[in-house]
Protein backbone atom coordinates (compact mmCIF):
# COMPACT_ATOMS: atom_id res chain seq x y z
CA UNK A 1 0.00 0.00 0.00
CA UNK A 2 1.24 3.86 -0.66
CA UNK A 3 2.80 5.05 2.36
CA UNK A 4 -0.06 8.36 1.66
CA UNK A 5 -3.04 5.55 2.23
CA UNK A 6 -4.68 6.09 5.67
CA UNK A 7 -4.37 3.27 8.51
CA UNK A 8 -7.52 3.23 10.78
CA UNK A 9 -6.32 2.02 14.20
CA UNK A 10 -8.92 0.72 16.41
CA UNK A 11 -8.52 0.54 20.41
CA UNK A 12 -5.45 2.31 19.79
CA UNK A 13 -4.78 3.89 23.17
CA UNK A 14 -3.97 0.06 24.64
CA UNK A 15 -0.85 -1.19 25.14
CA UNK A 16 -0.95 -3.27 21.63
CA UNK A 17 -2.66 -0.18 19.94
CA UNK A 18 -0.21 2.57 21.27
CA UNK A 19 2.81 0.07 19.85
CA UNK A 20 1.05 -0.30 16.55
CA UNK A 21 0.35 3.91 16.64
CA UNK A 22 3.91 4.65 17.23
CA UNK A 23 5.62 2.36 14.87
CA UNK A 24 3.31 3.53 11.94
CA UNK A 25 3.95 7.00 12.55
CA UNK A 26 7.88 6.25 12.73
CA UNK A 27 7.14 4.76 9.12
CA UNK A 28 6.10 8.05 8.32
CA UNK A 29 2.37 6.20 7.00
CA UNK A 30 -0.93 8.68 7.69
CA UNK A 31 -3.14 7.50 10.76
CA UNK A 32 -6.26 7.73 12.24
CA UNK A 33 -7.11 6.23 15.33
CA UNK A 34 -10.51 5.52 17.20
CA UNK A 35 -10.40 5.36 21.12
CA UNK A 36 -13.14 5.91 23.59
CA UNK A 37 -11.78 8.49 26.31
CA UNK A 38 -10.15 11.93 26.60
CA UNK A 39 -7.15 9.99 28.47
CA UNK A 40 -6.63 7.93 25.73
CA UNK A 41 -7.07 10.60 22.96
CA UNK A 42 -4.08 12.91 25.25
CA UNK A 43 -2.11 9.85 25.08
CA UNK A 44 -2.50 9.53 21.02
CA UNK A 45 -2.28 13.03 20.65
CA UNK A 46 2.00 13.43 19.94
CA UNK A 47 1.38 10.54 17.12
CA UNK A 48 -1.41 12.30 14.88
CA UNK A 49 -4.13 14.55 15.19
CA UNK A 50 -6.57 12.25 13.36
CA UNK A 51 -7.73 10.88 16.10
CA UNK A 52 -11.59 9.79 16.85
CA UNK A 53 -13.08 9.25 20.07
CA UNK A 54 -16.26 7.56 20.47
CA UNK A 55 -17.89 3.92 21.45
CA UNK A 56 -17.90 1.78 18.70
CA UNK A 57 -20.65 -0.26 19.97
CA UNK A 58 -22.68 2.94 19.31
CA UNK A 59 -22.33 2.56 15.78
CA UNK A 60 -23.47 5.84 14.97
CA UNK A 61 -20.29 7.16 17.00
CA UNK A 62 -18.21 5.97 14.47
CA UNK A 63 -19.76 6.36 10.99
CA UNK A 64 -17.97 7.14 8.47
CA UNK A 65 -14.34 6.75 10.35
CA UNK A 66 -13.65 4.57 7.56
CA UNK A 67 -13.77 7.13 4.85
CA UNK A 68 -10.81 7.51 3.14
CA UNK A 69 -9.30 4.43 4.98
CA UNK A 70 -7.00 1.80 3.14
CA UNK A 71 -6.62 -0.90 5.86
CA UNK A 72 -8.30 -1.29 9.04
CA UNK A 73 -6.01 -2.40 12.19
CA UNK A 74 -8.08 -3.60 14.81
CA UNK A 75 -6.43 -3.85 18.51
CA UNK A 76 -10.08 -3.40 20.05
CA UNK A 77 -11.76 -5.51 22.73
CA UNK A 78 -12.17 -6.26 26.35
CA UNK A 79 -9.37 -6.80 29.19
CA UNK A 80 -9.46 -10.01 30.00
CA UNK A 81 -7.97 -8.44 33.60
CA UNK A 82 -9.74 -9.68 36.59
CA UNK A 83 -8.95 -6.68 37.75
CA UNK A 84 -10.04 -4.58 35.19
CA UNK A 85 -14.02 -4.48 35.79
CA UNK A 86 -16.12 -3.57 32.97
CA UNK A 87 -20.07 -3.06 33.03
CA UNK A 88 -19.97 -4.39 28.96
CA UNK A 89 -19.97 -7.99 27.95
CA UNK A 90 -17.35 -9.93 25.51
CA UNK A 91 -20.09 -9.52 22.73
CA UNK A 92 -20.23 -6.67 23.06
CA UNK A 93 -16.98 -5.37 23.49
CA UNK A 94 -15.10 -7.93 20.81
CA UNK A 95 -17.97 -8.75 18.51
CA UNK A 96 -20.32 -5.85 18.21
CA UNK A 97 -17.84 -2.98 18.29
CA UNK A 98 -15.48 -5.11 15.78
CA UNK A 99 -18.69 -5.35 13.79
CA UNK A 100 -19.66 -1.88 13.30
CA UNK A 101 -16.47 -0.87 12.31
CA UNK A 102 -16.20 -3.62 9.36
CA UNK A 103 -19.78 -2.53 8.45
CA UNK A 104 -18.31 0.77 7.56
CA UNK A 105 -14.88 -0.64 6.25
CA UNK A 106 -17.19 -2.59 3.42
CA UNK A 107 -19.40 0.44 2.84
CA UNK A 108 -16.18 2.57 2.57
CA UNK A 109 -14.14 0.42 0.51
CA UNK A 110 -11.64 -0.32 2.75
CA UNK A 111 -9.21 -3.02 1.03
CA UNK A 112 -7.89 -4.79 3.75
CA UNK A 113 -8.73 -5.74 7.42
CA UNK A 114 -6.18 -6.71 10.39
CA UNK A 115 -7.99 -8.27 13.31
CA UNK A 116 -6.33 -9.01 16.64
CA UNK A 117 -8.42 -12.17 17.98
CA UNK A 118 -6.59 -14.66 20.33
CA UNK A 119 -5.44 -18.12 20.63
CA UNK A 120 -8.18 -20.56 22.01
CA UNK A 121 -10.85 -18.52 19.94
CA UNK A 122 -11.79 -22.45 18.40
CA UNK A 123 -12.90 -23.54 21.57
CA UNK A 124 -16.03 -20.86 21.26
CA UNK A 125 -18.49 -23.40 22.13
CA UNK A 126 -17.29 -23.15 26.16
CA UNK A 127 -16.08 -20.17 27.00
CA UNK A 128 -17.72 -16.92 25.92
CA UNK A 129 -14.48 -14.87 25.92
CA UNK A 130 -13.76 -17.08 22.99
CA UNK A 131 -16.99 -17.29 21.49
CA UNK A 132 -16.81 -13.18 20.93
CA UNK A 133 -13.71 -13.33 19.30
CA UNK A 134 -14.78 -16.22 16.74
CA UNK A 135 -17.70 -14.85 16.07
CA UNK A 136 -15.86 -12.18 14.79
CA UNK A 137 -13.61 -13.96 12.82
CA UNK A 138 -16.25 -15.59 11.14
CA UNK A 139 -18.18 -12.32 10.36
CA UNK A 140 -14.50 -11.01 8.73
CA UNK A 141 -14.03 -14.18 6.87
CA UNK A 142 -17.27 -14.09 5.54
CA UNK A 143 -17.24 -10.05 4.67
CA UNK A 144 -14.86 -10.56 1.08
CA UNK A 145 -12.55 -7.97 2.65
CA UNK A 146 -8.74 -9.12 2.15
CA UNK A 147 -7.75 -10.00 5.86
CA UNK A 148 -5.49 -11.23 7.79
CA UNK A 149 -6.32 -12.65 11.75
CA UNK A 150 -4.01 -12.70 14.46
CA UNK A 151 -4.17 -14.89 17.45
CA UNK A 152 -1.57 -13.96 20.21
CA UNK A 153 -1.00 -16.90 22.58
CA UNK A 154 -1.21 -14.16 25.14
CA UNK A 155 0.91 -10.82 26.26
CA UNK A 156 2.95 -10.41 29.22
CA UNK A 157 0.99 -7.73 30.29
CA UNK A 158 -1.83 -10.42 30.39
CA UNK A 159 0.09 -12.07 33.78
CA UNK A 160 -0.11 -8.49 35.64
CA UNK A 161 -2.96 -10.33 37.24
CA UNK A 162 -0.73 -12.88 38.90
CA UNK A 163 1.69 -9.33 39.39
CA UNK A 164 -0.97 -8.34 41.40
CA UNK A 165 -1.76 -10.78 43.22
CA UNK A 166 2.15 -10.94 44.21
CA UNK A 167 2.03 -7.98 45.84
CA UNK A 168 -0.73 -9.54 48.37
CA UNK A 169 1.98 -12.45 48.68
CA UNK A 170 0.07 -15.45 47.05
CA UNK A 171 0.75 -16.12 43.14
CA UNK A 172 -2.00 -19.00 42.50
CA UNK A 173 -0.95 -21.16 39.46
CA UNK A 174 -4.05 -23.58 38.30
CA UNK A 175 -3.30 -27.05 38.03
CA UNK A 176 0.06 -28.31 38.56
CA UNK A 177 1.86 -25.74 36.24
CA UNK A 178 3.38 -27.34 33.69
CA UNK A 179 0.99 -26.39 30.67
CA UNK A 180 3.72 -24.11 28.41
CA UNK A 181 3.41 -20.84 26.82
CA UNK A 182 5.03 -18.68 24.58
CA UNK A 183 3.57 -15.11 25.11
CA UNK A 184 4.78 -12.12 23.62
CA UNK A 185 5.30 -8.54 24.81
CA UNK A 186 3.36 -6.21 23.20
CA UNK A 187 5.98 -4.40 21.29
CA UNK A 188 6.49 -7.55 19.70
CA UNK A 189 3.40 -8.54 18.68
CA UNK A 190 3.01 -4.64 17.12
CA UNK A 191 5.87 -5.35 14.68
CA UNK A 192 4.33 -8.54 13.85
CA UNK A 193 0.44 -6.30 13.52
CA UNK A 194 2.58 -4.05 11.51
CA UNK A 195 4.85 -6.34 9.03
CA UNK A 196 1.07 -7.57 7.71
CA UNK A 197 0.42 -4.46 6.16
CA UNK A 198 0.52 -5.64 2.35
CA UNK A 199 -0.01 -8.91 3.06
CA UNK A 200 -0.13 -11.98 5.25
CA UNK A 201 -1.90 -15.06 5.85
CA UNK A 202 -5.70 -15.24 6.67
CA UNK A 203 -4.95 -16.79 10.50
CA UNK A 204 -1.63 -17.01 12.22
CA UNK A 205 -1.19 -17.98 16.08
CA UNK A 206 2.11 -15.93 17.36
CA UNK A 207 4.37 -16.12 19.89
CA UNK A 208 6.96 -14.72 21.89
CA UNK A 209 10.93 -15.93 21.84
CA UNK A 210 10.49 -18.26 25.04
CA UNK A 211 8.34 -21.81 25.80
CA UNK A 212 8.12 -21.54 29.80
CA UNK A 213 5.73 -23.54 31.68
CA UNK A 214 3.50 -21.27 34.20
CA UNK A 215 5.26 -22.43 37.01
CA UNK A 216 7.93 -21.38 35.62
CA UNK A 217 6.88 -18.01 34.68
CA UNK A 218 5.36 -17.75 38.45
CA UNK A 219 8.66 -18.55 39.71
CA UNK A 220 9.83 -15.18 37.94
CA UNK A 221 7.05 -13.16 39.36
CA UNK A 222 7.83 -14.36 42.71
CA UNK A 223 12.40 -13.32 42.51
CA UNK A 224 11.02 -10.42 41.34
CA UNK A 225 7.80 -9.33 43.72
CA UNK A 226 8.19 -11.83 46.22
CA UNK A 227 4.80 -13.67 47.46
CA UNK A 228 4.15 -17.39 47.75
CA UNK A 229 2.98 -19.81 45.14
CA UNK A 230 0.09 -21.90 45.49
CA UNK A 231 -1.30 -24.56 43.52
CA UNK A 232 -4.95 -24.75 42.89
CA UNK A 233 -6.40 -27.85 41.56
CA UNK A 234 -7.86 -27.35 38.45
CA UNK A 235 -11.63 -28.40 39.59
CA UNK A 236 -11.50 -26.05 42.67
CA UNK A 237 -10.67 -22.93 40.26
CA UNK A 238 -13.32 -24.19 37.90
CA UNK A 239 -15.48 -23.08 41.08
CA UNK A 240 -13.45 -19.89 42.05
CA UNK A 241 -14.00 -21.57 45.68
CA UNK A 242 -10.12 -21.52 46.89
CA UNK A 243 -9.14 -18.51 45.31
CA UNK A 244 -8.76 -15.15 46.90
CA UNK A 245 -12.05 -12.93 47.28
CA UNK A 246 -10.61 -9.79 45.42
CA UNK A 247 -11.63 -9.69 42.24
CA UNK A 248 -14.31 -7.32 40.41
CA UNK A 249 -17.61 -8.26 39.89
CA UNK A 250 -18.80 -9.86 36.83
CA UNK A 251 -15.44 -12.23 36.08
CA UNK A 252 -16.94 -15.34 35.59
CA UNK A 253 -16.21 -15.50 32.27
CA UNK A 254 -12.72 -14.18 32.47
CA UNK A 255 -11.68 -16.83 35.33
CA UNK A 256 -13.00 -19.85 33.82
CA UNK A 257 -11.04 -18.57 30.33
CA UNK A 258 -8.04 -18.13 32.69
CA UNK A 259 -8.45 -21.20 33.80
CA UNK A 260 -8.40 -22.93 30.55
CA UNK A 261 -5.26 -21.20 29.52
CA UNK A 262 -3.26 -21.76 32.06
CA UNK A 263 -4.16 -25.62 31.97
CA UNK A 264 -3.39 -25.90 28.48
CA UNK A 265 -0.10 -25.69 26.05
CA UNK A 266 -0.65 -22.23 24.55
CA UNK A 267 2.14 -21.69 21.86
CA UNK A 268 2.14 -19.80 18.68
CA UNK A 269 4.80 -18.95 16.04
CA UNK A 270 8.08 -17.21 17.81
CA UNK A 271 8.50 -14.02 16.96
CA UNK A 272 10.42 -11.02 18.88
CA UNK A 273 13.23 -10.82 21.09
CA UNK A 274 11.89 -9.49 24.77
CA UNK A 275 12.07 -12.12 26.96
CA UNK A 276 8.96 -12.17 30.36
CA UNK A 277 12.05 -11.46 32.74
CA UNK A 278 13.04 -8.40 30.63
CA UNK A 279 9.37 -7.58 31.15
CA UNK A 280 9.70 -7.72 34.09
CA UNK A 281 12.27 -5.46 35.21
CA UNK A 282 10.38 -2.95 33.52
CA UNK A 283 7.39 -3.43 35.57
CA UNK A 284 6.86 -0.59 37.73
CA UNK A 285 4.57 -2.07 40.92
CA UNK A 286 3.76 1.51 41.86
CA UNK A 287 1.39 1.42 38.62
CA UNK A 288 -0.22 -1.85 39.60
CA UNK A 289 -3.06 -1.58 42.26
Amino acid sequence: MEKSEKILVAGASGALGTEIVKILTRDERQVRVLTRSSEGASKLSPFTKDIWKGNAGEAPEINGITEGVGTVISALGKSVSLFSPSEESFFESDFLANKAILDDALQNGVKRFIYVSIKGADVEEDYSIAKAHKLFENELRASGIEYTIIRPVGFYSGLNDLAIMAKRKVIPIVGDGKAKTNSIHHADLAKVVVSYLEDGPEIIEVGGPNIHTRLEMAEMIRDKIGGQIIKVPKTIAEMGAELPKIFSEGTHDKLDYFTYITTNDMIGESNGSISFREYLETLDLNDLP
